[in-house]
Order: C-alpha cells, then sequence, then structure tokens
C-alpha cells in the first residue's frame, strides 16, 4: 500500500522474480528500475528491465498484470545460451526499432546488436521462439562463432520467405486502406525492410502505396491520392504517441528502385506540411529519450558534458523544423538539427543552416551514439564566426 506505482509494480516483480525456479537470489534497483537475478550456477545476474511491462500494465486488472510480469520472469530467466548457430540460423529475424531501443539501461550494459535502417530507426535481429522473441546481442556472435554480417544476412533471409507468402496475398485495389495488425509472431513491420515488398504492395494495388508503422505491431498501408492524406498523419501521430512500444509517425514508401525510404513529398505538395512535421516529431521523440538517458548517465558518473536538446518549432501552415544551441566555452553534445542558434553569455543569435555549421567548423560525429551527435566546446575561431554570421538566417 506504501510507496510510489513504480516501486508497488517492482515489488510485486520481486516476489514473483524469487519465486520462479532456478533463481537462487534476486534484488530491485530502483535506479535502472530493473531486478537483478542470479540463476543457480551463474557468476553474474540477468537483469530484468520493468519500464516497458510497467507501461503495459497501466490498465490491467491484478491477475493480468501479474501473469504479464510472469510471462516476462519465465522468458528472461529460461537459458538459451546453447544453442548453436545451426539450431538457431533458421529462426532469427529482422525486426525495426527505434533508434533508441535498447540504449535505456545503466552505463555499460550491451546492448541488442543493430545497424542503421531509416532515419532514426535501426534493424535488430531476434530468436523467434513459440513463447517469445529475444534480442541478439553481440557475445552471442562469439558463441555461434559467426560475423554480425552473417547473422543480418540470415535473418534477412528468413524475412524474405514471410514476404513472399505476404504478396501472394489477393491485396485490394487503390482506394483501399489496409491496416495489418501483428498478433505477436507475424512480423508484419519487419516487412519494410524485405527488400521488393513495399515496392510488390504499390505494385499490387496499381498506386504508390505509403506505410506506416507506429507502433511494434501495426503497419497501415494507404495509396497517395490526388489530395494527399493529411489527416492520415494526425491520425498516425496520435497512435505513436500513445503506443507503449511505438516505432515512428513517419510514412515510408518504396522508390523505383524498390528502396524504402521516409515519404517526403515536395513543397507545395498537399502532404508536404504534415509528412515533414512527422520526420520532426520523430527526431525529436528520439534525441528526447536519448538526451534524458545521457544526461541522467554523465549525472550519476560526474562526467561534465551537458547534452543539448533539440528543439521542434512550427507556424501554422508552415513545415516544423528543429534547431539546437552551441553555447561558447561548455562542452556539449549537440544533436543533429536544421538550425543552431550560438550563445554566449547568456545572449544568442541567428540560425544557422546546419550544413554550413558541419561544414565551416568541421564537425565529426561522436562515436557509438545513435541518433548522432556532435561533441564541441569553444565557438570556432573569429573568421569562422564571420562566415557562420553571413550564413545566419535571421
Amino acid at each position: 500500500m506504501f510507496g510510489s506505482p513504480r516501486d508497488r509494480f517492482a515489488a510485486e516483480a520481486l516476489r514473483i522474480t524469487r519465486q520462479a525456479p532456478g533463481v537462487r537470489r534476486a534484488s530491485y534497483d530502483a535506479g535502472r528500475f530493473a531486478i537483478a537475478a542470479w540463476r543457480d550456477g551463474a557468476t553474474g545476474p540477468v537483469w530484468i528491465y520493468l519500464a516497458n511491462v510497467f507501461a503495459e500494465c497501466e490498465d490491467a486488472g491484478a491477475s493480468a498484470r501479474r501473469a504479464r510480469i510472469t510471462q516476462l520472469v519465465r522468458i528472461i530467466m529460461t537459458p538459451h545460451e546453447d544453442e548453436t548457430w545451426e539450431q538457431v540460423r533458421l529462426r532469427l529475424r529482422p525486426v525495426l526499432r527505434a533508434a533508441t531501443f535498447g540504449q535505456g539501461g545503466p552505463m555499460g550494459m550491451v546492448p541488442p546488436l543493430s545497424r542503421a535502417a531509416l532515419p532514426h530507426l535501426r534493424e535488430l535481429v531476434v530468436v523467434d521462439r513459440p513463447e517469445s522473441m529475444a534480442y541478439v546481442t553481440p557475445p552471442r556472435l562469439d558463441d555461434w562463432k559467426v560475423t554480425a554480417d552473417e547473422v543480418f544476412a540470415a535473418a534477412r533471409e528468413n524475412l524474405q520467405h514471410i514476404a513472399e507468402r505476404s504478396l501472394s496475398r489477393a491485396w485490394p485495389d487503390a482506394g483501399a486502406l489496409v491496416r495489418m495488425v501483428d498478433t505477436g509472431d507475424g512480423y508484419f513491420t519487419s516487412l519494410l525492410l524485405a527488400p521488393g515488398w513495399l515496392a510488390g504492395i504499390s505494385e499490387a494495388m496499381q498506386a504508390q502505396v505509403v506505410a506506416f508503422v507506429p507502433d511494434v505491431n501495426t503497419v497501415l498501408l494507404c495509396p497517395i491520392g490526388e489530395g494527399g492524406m493529411p489527416g492520415l498523419f494526425s491520425l498516425i501521430e496520435n497512435e505513436f504517441n500513445e503506443a507503449t512500444r511505438g516505432i515512428s509517425p513517419v510514412g515510408y514508401i518504396a522508390d523505383e528502385r524498390g528502396r524504402v525510404g521516409a515519404y517526403a513529398p515536395p513543397p507545395g505538395h498537399p502532404d508536404h506540411v504534415p509528412a515533414r512535421r512527422a520526420a520532426v516529431v520523430l527526431a525529436h521523440h528520439e534525441y528526447g529519450a536519448q538526451t534524458r538517458w545521457l544526461s541522467a548517465q554523465y549525472a550519476e558518473h560526474d562526467i561534465d558534458v551537458f547534452v543539448a536538446s533539440l528543439i521542434a518549432a512550427a507556424r501554422p501552415d508552415e513545415p516544423a523544423i528543429t534547431v539546437t544551441t552551441w553555447t561558447d566555452g561548455i562542452t556539449s553534445l549537440l544533436p543533429e538539427a536544421d538550425f543552431v542558434s550560438f550563445v554566449r553569455d547568456g545572449e544568442a543569435w541567428g540560425r544557422v543552416p546546419w550544413r554550413e555549421v558541419a561544414r565551416l567548423a568541421e564537425l565529426t560525429p561522436e562515436p557509438l551514439l545513435a541518433p548522432t551527435r556532435y561533441r564541441v566546446g569553444d565557438w570556432p575561431a573569429p573568421a569562422v564566426m564571420e562566415q557562420l554570421r553571413a550564413h545566419a538566417v535571421d
């Protein structure tokens, strides 16, 4: 009856974990909102992170909540380290996730194996099991004696069979709006990673089709009409914001070569403003999550680096923009924005296009950060600052 909802939830999860078969001991780490559990015979703990399941159980009753926690504990605490490459290869699947997925744990935690897929999205690999899917982490490559490229290639090959079955079904004509809802084993959102799938859908529906993936279980396919689909963007943004495990509010299309990219119609098109807003919402969401996590980690470990925010702004009926600030004399990690505002002694001037700042100040990406950030400190030399001022838009 006491403590915050998170603490009460964690206390229940801790009781369930301690009662799980094979668990020698378990403890709760409030800072990580996670449980450390030791299996029999293990020298180190298995971490059970609670943030996602806590959000999923927000409106659940007591029995449903206990069942969901029990399922999570059983999945994570069941060891599968003895699987060989031959046993696991055909059960690999690629999945599409936000860039910050898997990066919210404590500093030093090994994130899942991933690679860039689309702006602010990454491709991960899971092992598909009847009761769950387990993300592949880099240490498993050593166990299997394979490379990351081999893992991604095997997962893509398995996905291609799913894509071919999907394309073989009867698809409606260009006037239809198609919603695909995954029950957990269809890997529908992964289909955007299958070469030729979205192009094949456009061919089957005889129209250029935009695909939306607001959360991990939903794909919405919409043919582009003459009047665009600004109302649909608003619906998708709401679904993305309300999702426990969101992916993106952005629409995606296939080009003439079948490659999938963000839907970004030109100025004057009915979808130009809403499509630009969707891109900014995704960037703001991902950089915001990264800012909160990095700031907390740096504070905990006494690292004197300022994590600059990505600021989103938009006037009515105009495309949204993003801005970040470069403060003179402060070591900062800048997000990649449309514009940079320069600050000294509390006063800011100008908005300089990012491409000019990156070129003139010779910015280079900070290693291992996704989304990308750039380390800066003192302002550039006066001659460079004069050039930057000349490029300022206000």
